[in-house]
């Protein structure tokens, strides 16, 4: 029995940590006042393992799915406890055979989504209602198949199956790519599935609206709760929706080889009630469109692509040499002068990342496409391997995501030694992860630079030399950056995790 999470990552054609100790959310604390460690589940007396039996955990909304049973029991049971604790019930709906569970939240109550062992979609029960339902196929599902169900926080669940064959390209139409039949249903067991498309390539999901692309090249906004369907754009070959779901860029199909591309404001556009080229503002010409979206799988998935920021306030196209190409600002449609770079390593926050032009080393720097400021966070070996993130942002806060210079002394403390004490934590930090002991032991001395910025929180970089004496590799030295506004719920889990920095 597979209990494996289906979700929307599994729909790459489609789909275009370092702080306080964690805290749970204030909800769930004041619903769960606990002080201790609680036994939430516990295998009967006398229980043993069974050879290479996997047995499942899953949390479905506030409750986790569980069995100790072995694969050959006559009568396996699985049960469901809550979060906060209390006596498990057993979940008489999920019978052997069925797969794949995964709870939405609706605004009437959690519902419990599954396939069962005909491999049909089904409604196992309304979790905030005592007792358990019957199962219920969602009429106008086709059968499971891959990547199957997922759901959304909007309140709304989404269902797809991949079509065969499908060729390299991705999330572009018109290229003998990736499609998939992509359905929705509102959580209602009542109501049937909404059809979006047999030959869809694109999807973005913005509150309760879902983006539509089809392989025909006609871009719609659909409802997935009203069931209407608003055509926004024919000949569209890419598009891409911003975090703030009112910037939009698409592509126009041409001659497959330099194809416009176009910047709308969608919010505009619903005001003037037209949605044509006349509204939209041509930003770039793709002039690499055969080798984009994946077709060429040795450029990369991000040629032809485009990268926002986080306040959706710029956005930079992605060249054949992975390199931005294009930059413009999302309000006017201005071109943006791109520093000279190698390399690009998408967006920190509301900074790009670049690899600088020097091919001794590695160096980083983060470009602001709002004052034109290039700053350098790191420079080390060219063969140092080293990762970029942000932590978690509302977007409300996201301008206070770019980091400031602090004191030297306060980085030293962050770049400690793993076997120091640890300094003082906050939500600016930097978690360095080294190599084994054996290739870089805890006595090799640490680098720390600040990251120079004029205002903000604070930002370290650290990095654990490897010894002369061993060879270099890319994994040698990786360095987790982290620009924070807010400190994520969720800190880094490795033994060798250096402490956060200071907190300002």
């Amino acid at each position: 029995m597979s209990l494996r999470p289906a979700h929307l990552a599994a729909l790459s054609l489609l789909l275009a940590a370092c702080g306080e100790d964690a805290v749970a959310p204030e909800s769930f604390a004041s619903a769960c006042p606990l002080h201790e460690p609680v036994r939430l589940a516990a295998p009967p007396d006398g229980w043993q393992p069974g050879p290479a039996r996997v047995y499942p955990f899953k949390q479905l909304g506030d409750r986790l799915l569980y069995s100790f049973d072995n694969a050959g029991d006559p009568d396996p049971g699985y049960w469901l406890v809550h979060r906060c604790g209390g006596p498990p019930k057993r979940f008489t709906t999920f019978t052997p055979g069925t797969i794949l569970p995964f709870a939405l939240e609706t605004a009437e109550g959690t519902l419990v989504y599954a396939v069962d062992r005909e491999g049909r979609h089904v409604v196992l029960d309304r979790l905030d209602v005592p007792g358990f339902d019957v199962s219920r196929p969602i009429e106008g599902l086709p059968g499971y198949d891959v990547p199957g169900g997922s759901p959304h926080e909007a309140g709304y669940a989404l269902f797809a199956s991949v079509n065969r064959p499908a060729g390299d390209a991705r999330q572009a139409a018109g290229v003998d790519g990736g499609s998939a039949v992509v359905h929705t249903h509102d959580g209602d067991p009542d109501a049937p599935a909404l059809h979006l498309g047999d030959h869809v390539v694109s999807l973005a999901q913005r509150g309760s609206s879902v983006f539509v692309l089809d392989d025909d090249g006609a871009l719609r906004k659909v409802d997935p709760f009203t069931r209407e369907s608003e055509p926004l754009q024919d000949g569209v070959r890419y598009f891409t929706l911003a975090a703030d779901g009112r910037h939009l860029i698409w592509q126009a199909i041409g001659d497959d080889d330099v194809e416009p591309v176009y910047l709308r404001d969608l919010e505009a556009s619903a005001r003037l009630a037209v949605a044509d080229f006349g509204v939209d503002r041509e930003i770039a010409v793709n002039d690499f469109a055969a080798r984009s979206w994946n077709r060429m799988p040795t450029d990369g998935l991000a040629v032809g692509r485009w990268t926002w920021t986080e306040g959706s306030a710029a956005a930079a196209l992605v060249g054949p040499d992975d390199t931005f190409v294009t930059a413009v600002r999302t309000d006017t449609g201005e071109s943006l002068a791109i520093p000279e770079h190698r390399q690009q390593r998408g967006a920190l926050g509301d900074d790009f990342v670049l690899v600088m032009p020097d091919t001794n080393n590695l160096v980083l720097a983060l470009w602001s496409p709002e004052d034109g400021d290039v700053r350098v966070w790191y420079r080390g070996p060219a063969d140092a391997t080293v990762e970029a993130r942000a932590s978690a942002t509302s977007s409300s806060s996201s301008s206070a995501s770019r980091p400031t210079r602090p004191p030297a002394a306060s980085c030293a403390s962050t770049c400690a030694p793993a076997s120091s004490p640890s300094g003082p934590r906050g939500s600016a930090a930097t978690t360095a992860r080294s190599t084994p002991a054996a290739t870089s032991p805890p006595s090799a001395p640490s680098r720390c630079r600040p990251a120079p910025r004029s205002s903000g929180p604070t930002t370290c970089w650290c990095s654990t030399p490897t010894p002369a004496s061993t060879p270099r590799s890319p994994s040698a030295s990786t360095i987790l950056f982290t620009s924070p506004t807010r400190a994520s719920s969720t800190s880094t889990a490795a033994a060798t995790s250096r402490a956060c920095g200071p907190r300002h």
